[in-house]
């Protein structure tokens, strides 16, 4: 009877352990599914605040906004620490041309200073360089006769009272000889020795020393030229200042008079039958400040000279006021005595516009 109650305390309790084992099992499972719950919510509510925070640097990233390090964004602003990106150019560089003096000598710039200037109304001519009649002279024999002797060729220099052929007279049979009546070069020759000669020109030589320029003036210019007045006469690079001498009437039908201005050619560089223009100047005005007409190029619509600083050149706004055909008269753009490129600026100005289309993107 002992045992069989032993039996049956044990077995209670037994039970009793059982049950309250699983109970705390339940009880720890249910807390753990509640803290899992738990973290996942969180979990989830972190990346939605992630999220949002992701948009909102997204966002502003696509407005160029500096990032945690101050740098600049596909925009190309400055970063906070004023570095440029790809797309920024140095404000300080626009308009500047570098160049050495010796990269100047070999592309032949050449500069001017700005200072006080003459600004003159003029009148403008056009006309030619003609021979005087009394250069030229076509020698041909006293007497029909034979050729004996003949020495010059055709591009020969000659003197006057030189012997340049001989001549053996029909007439008498005798010999005489022909001397050049003006100094010159001979530009043509008609006849060799053998060949019978009589009243044809057997040479002829053109005093090129000196020649006229001969201008024509129409009935609207007429009043506003003298003789006595001063004429610039211009032919490509050649310049010169001569006084007209004659008023010539008009000759056939032609409708305008002819100018004449005595043009030494000693050195040989005026041509015969050279196209001229010539300015007869009409009034002067005297203005502070003047530059030559090839120091100003045109950038943008806007006129512009290059100034000379240390680095090369730089591109100057000019404000221009009056003008001849050398000079005009400035405004704005050029202190007093600054040097500025003249001779051969379009240089310049091809170098800066080519510069300028390298940084378009």
């Amino acid at each position: 009877m002992n045992h069989s109650i032993s039996n049956h305390l044990f077995a209670r309790s037994l039970a009793v352990l059982m049950a309250l084992v699983l109970s705390v099992s339940v009880q720890a499972s249910t807390e753990h599914q509640h803290e899992e719950q738990h973290s996942e919510s969180n979990h989830g509510h972190n990346e939605l605040h992630q999220d949002e925070h992701d948009h909102q640097e997204g966002h502003k990233d696509s407005h160029g906004h500096k990032d945690e390090h101050g740098h600049k964004d596909e925009h190309g602003h400055k970063d906070e620490h004023g570095h440029e990106d790809e797309h920024g150019h140095d404000e300080h560089e626009e308009g500047q041309v570098h160049i050495s003096a010796e990269q100047m000598a070999i592309s032949g710039i050449m500069t001017d200073s700005a200072q006080e200037g003459e600004i003159k109304k003029v009148l403008t001519l056009y006309g030619r360089t003609v021979l005087p009649e009394q250069n030229v002279s076509h020698v041909s024999a006293r007497f029909a006769g034979l050729i004996t002797k003949l020495t010059v060729e055709v591009g020969d220099k000659v003197k006057a009272g030189q012997k340049i052929a001989e001549i053996e007279s029909n007439a008498s049979l005798k010999r005489y000889g022909i001397t050049a009546p003006i100094s010159g070069l001979v530009v043509s020759r008609h006849g060799n020795v053998g060949e019978m000669v009589s009243d044809k020109a057997l040479v002829s030589i053109v005093d090129s020393s000196q020649l006229w320029g001969e201008f024509q003036v129409f009935h609207g210019q007429k009043n506003r030229v003298a003789v006595g007045q001063k004429l610039s006469v211009n032919f490509e690079q050649l310049r010169t200042t001569s006084t007209i001498q004659y008023l010539l009437n008009p000759m056939g039908n032609k409708a305008y008079l002819r100018a004449r201005v005595p043009l030494d050619n000693t050195e040989g560089h005026w041509t015969v039958g050279a196209l001229l223009s010539g300015e007869v100047t009409l009034s002067k005005h005297n203005v502070a400040l003047a530059i030559d007409n090839r120091a100003i190029q045109i950038m943008e619509g806007q006129q512009v000279v290059f100034v000379r600083n240390e680095e090369g050149f730089e591109k100057r706004i000019v404000t221009l006021g009056k003008k001849d055909s050398q000079k005009t008269e400035l405004l704005s753009g050029i202190a007093e005595g600054e040097e500025y490129a003249v001779e051969k600026s379009f240089l310049l100005k091809a170098d800066l516009e080519k510069s300028s289309a390298g940084h378009v993107h």
